[in-house]
């Protein structure tokens, strides 16, 4: 195994983590039967509670690998015991066939989430901390690289920006070429006759020209074949560069990508794939649509700053489709990219890996990319994630394979099953109305026993999961995003195990622009969830008044349901789309500044953020400066000679003025100066991370996620009765109109009839 832990220095502590994690770990397996003393399981708790404390909690960025083994083989201490009594004293045989079947479902949905809950202890026992390997930028002896920007029907301003900032990246200019992958403008797409054609044409000229015009080479191909995977496939068989940067084309590189990353390729002949974190710069819808996207971290930072080291330490880190470098000649060995399934990044690293070659993940933002901006985009999205994985399992089961080692497998398998999460969380969802409405017995048990054996090991995993993710990943914020996907992806799961090769890759929409606030069309299901879950808890107080028998039982299921209603406002809120006019991502940035206006006069300012198209900017209280449509010039540090900018708008407040300027100069000079000053420099985007990535505690989290469930419900119906007073409205102007029309007619009649008398 220690083949696959290259950046694992210390090995006195690897080995003394490991003698004390061994002990533990077999003092959890070897008691998971017959009764254990109440005390001793509150006893394992306190210990639990103290070690996290010790270490810091979860705000502490390092964390001693004895006390991660420590509280790792605690929790699973906990689990094991809680594992037993649900499978042997809970079970509810002999209440009936039905209530047999609801408690074993039950049970399976609730063994999913132990199973990936225990599986991410030991994904995060160690996780790797990789430094970049030094190497001179000498011409004669860097590598070529070629970077491969993929692009199908994205905004060309989209797909230029990405270029510029691939253009510029520090690193000998002989020894790295930029290429535009064009699958919208392909031979058969412009052959097509009417709109489509012209507008594949449109397209095809105008990224030409961009390639033409910032020193790219674009390329496209006869027809489109496996997706992005036969893309980058056809471009393989044009390029001759022995490393491989690949792109999505809506993320931009920073300058020192390849300087940080081509020396981990040198240092090790066996590196096939070097993934580094997508860090995106726009809000995902439901951060956006709920407001949470600077007060809280990313919901993909679990996977890049968590999950990533840790499968790294095991030698399983996966391509993630982007913001990787690969080896060419391995690609050349398997065949290029895979294309079996639509998750062909994931299936690509399995092929090299089973050939022997080694992969790694270097755990710094160094994109700055774009999220989807609608919520049906964001389900796309994960649909695509979710069928390609069990693609992956179904139709190139890791198991089967030879060179992999035990844990790859294992890790594999685990991330095809973890997307099994919306058939438990349906599960889940749905068994407290079963209970409160039809009086199902889906567990038998007593308040003893869910005090001794339920709530220290629901406990435990709140404080697991703070000390592990509390940095990266707040409590309870998790049920959004499983409740918000559930309902779609359950579906998208049930036709991919009915016919594993029938999902198509779809592109995820990126810069869309919407002009105003509106309700998604997906927001349907939860309405009946959250009415349901009403009933259910009204019914469940009712019940509690009028069956003290059955009190303590009917409290424990009334505070799931209540747990299920805060995650449903959080997503009803989130299905409340927000206007979205900019479609060019902006970074947030702290600085100086100065403004210079035509005609004569300095202005200082503090930065506020920073874009291609533009920048914001802060002005103290009562200070003067230019006014909307002034045209200015815009000075920052690292910037030589400014931007010419135009206000675009300015709003005074009481403690400052914040002021918003469009750059207006086309000049290829300044568009480079643009991209770079927002996007060039990673230590930027490494502080920028590091201001999201602040734990809180448990309380803090449940009511900050009550909050702006109720916000955004409430604004979710504002919109709701805002559309449907627009609908009354005109659908009054229409009847009048229509009334109106008729009475014309019949006047018109009569006149008719009269006009011969006369």
């Amino acid at each position: 195994m220690m083949r696959h832990l290259p950046a694992l220095t210390n090995g006195l502590t690897f080995i003394v983590a490991s003698a004390v994690g061994f002990v533990l770990i077999a003092a959890t397996l070897l008691p998971t039967t017959g009764p254990l003393p109440d005390i001793e399981q509150g006893v394992v708790f306190g210990l639990l509670l103290i070690l996290y404390n010790l270490d810091g909690g979860c705000r502490s960025r390092r964390k001693r690998p004895i006390v991660r083994i420590s509280i790792s083989a605690l929790t699973i201490l906990l689990t094991c015991r809680y594992l037993d009594w649900r499978l042997t004293d809970t079970l509810p045989f002999g209440f009936g066939t039905i209530n047999i079947a609801l408690g074993i479902l039950l049970v399976l949905a609730e063994l999913h989430g132990i199973g990936s809950a225990i599986m991410g202890q030991i994904i995060n026992v160690l996780p790797l901390d990789r430094t970049p390997q030094h190497f001179t930028l000498d011409p004669a002896s860097c590598p070529t690289v070629d970077i491969l920007i993929p692009t199908y029907n994205e905004d060309p301003e989209i797909v230029e920006t990405t270029v510029i900032a691939a253009t510029q990246i520090d690193y000998p200019a002989s020894r790295f070429r930029v290429y535009i992958l064009d699958d919208g403008g392909t031979d058969a797409k412009r052959a097509k006759p009417g709109a489509a054609g012209r507008e594949a044409a449109r397209r095809a000229e105008t990224l030409r020209e961009i390639a033409r015009k910032f020193g790219a080479i674009y390329l496209t191909r006869p027809e489109n074949v496996h997706a992005k995977a036969g893309n980058i496939n056809h471009a393989l068989g044009q390029i001759d560069g022995e490393l491989i940067l690949v792109l999505d084309c809506d993320h931009v590189p920073t300058r020192d990508f390849l300087s940080r990353t081509v020396g981990f390729f040198q240092a090790d002949p066996k590196l096939f794939l070097l993934q580094t974190p997508h860090n995106f710069v726009t809000p995902d819808p439901i951060e956006r649509n709920l407001s949470t996207f600077e007060v809280m971290p990313a919901e993909n930072e679990l996977f890049y700053h968590v999950m990533q080291p840790g499968l790294d330490f095991w030698g399983a880190a996966f391509f993630c489709g982007s913001a990787a470098v690969l080896r060419r000649h391995v690609l050349d060995e398997i065949g290029g990219i895979s294309g079996k399934s639509i998750t062909e990044d994931a299936e690509t690293t399995v092929k090299a890996m089973c050939r022997g070659y080694r992969t790694a993940f270097y755990n710094r933002p160094m994109v700055s990319g774009l999220q989807p901006e609608t919520f049906s985009g964001f389900i796309l999205q994960r649909v695509r994630w979710a069928q390609g994985m069990m693609q992956i399992f179904m139709l190139d089961n890791v198991w089967l394979k030879s060179g992999l080692t035990f844990m790859q497998r294992l890790l594999f398998t685990n991330f095809a099953f973890y997307w099994l999460f919306p058939i438990s969380r349906s599960i889940l969802l749905l068994m407290p109305p079963l209970f409160l409405f039809f009086g199902f017995n889906v567990a038998a048990t007593t308040p003893r026993q869910l005090l001794v054996y339920a709530l220290p090991y629901y406990l435990a995993a709140l404080v697991n999961s703070q000390y592990f993710y509390g940095r990266v990943r707040w409590p309870f914020i998790s049920q959004v995003y499983e409740t918000a996907q559930t309902v779609f992806l359950s579906a998208a799961l049930v036709s991919v195990l009915r016919r594993p090769r029938a999902p198509k890759f779809k592109v995820t929409p990126k810069g869309e622009m919407l002009d105003k606030d509106f309700i998604s069309g997906l927001s349907w299901p939860f309405y009946w969830l959250f009415a349901l879950a009403c009933a259910s808890l009204g019914i469940g107080l009712w019940r509690i008044v009028t069956q003290p028998q059955l009190r303590w039982a009917l409290i424990f299921v009334v505070f799931w349901v209540v747990l299920d209603m805060i995650a449903l406002l959080g997503v009803i809120g989130a299905l409340a789309e927000r206007r979205q006019t900019r479609t060019m991502p902006r970074i947030g940035c702290k600085g100086p500044a100065w403004m210079h206006r035509d005609g004569g006069g300095w202005v200082e300012a503090a930065l506020h953020d920073l874009g291609r198209g533009g920048a914001g900017l802060v002005l103290a209280a009562g200070t003067e400066g230019p006014q909307p449509g002034d045209r200015v010039r815009l000075h920052v540090p690292g910037l030589r000679g400014g931007l010419p900018a135009v206000v675009r708008h300015r709003k005074d407040g009481a403690r400052n003025s914040i002021i918003g300027l469009q750059y207006v100069s086309d000049g290829v000079a300044e568009a480079r100066a643009a991209v770079d000053r927002a996007f060039g420099d990673s230590e930027l985007l490494v502080r920028n991370a590091a201001l999201r990535h602040r734990g809180t505690s448990i309380a803090y989290a449940f009511g900050f996620l009550f909050a702006i469930g109720l916000r955004g419900t409430a604004r979710h119906f504002r919109i709701l009765a805002r559309d449907a007073a627009i609908t009354l409205r005109v659908s009054r102007q229409r009847r009048a109109l229509l009334a109106s029309s008729r009475q014309a007619e019949e006047n018109g009649g009569q006149k008719a009839r009269l006009a011969p008398l006369s």
